[in-house]
């Protein structure tokens, strides 16, 4: 019976044994992949800066004599809060019907 006993806490310290080298594994793969993740930043970080720097900057000359005038809506100009709250005052609206009835008579 002991020597069943022992055999099982064996057992059971050689498997936690095991599955501590496995984390410890685990954390090593994962510290060397983070290694290489920030070796990969620091490159591409470098490569970019090289290419903003060699980067020409352009200049438009405008002639501001010349002007291009364009029809523009109303309502292009106009806050959605008038769009969706202009309502004609009831006095209009009755001078606009009585007007309507005048011209069709």
């Amino acid at each position: 019976m002991k020597a069943i006993l022992m055999v099982l806490t064996l057992g059971f310290v050689l498997n936690a044994n095991a599955k501590l080298s496995d984390f410890n594994d685990l954390i090593e793969e994962n510290s060397k992949a983070q290694n290489d993740l920030h070796a990969s930043l620091t490159e591409n970080m470098k490569d970019t800066q090289v290419a903003v720097q060699k980067e020409t900057r352009e200049r438009f000359l405008v002639d501001s004599s010349s002007t291009i005038n364009a029809p523009t809506k109303k309502s292009f100009l106009t806050f959605s809060k008038e769009k969706d709250y202009h309502r004609a005052s009831e006095k209009q609206a009755q001078k606009r019907l009585a007007v309507e009835v005048d011209s069709a008579e």
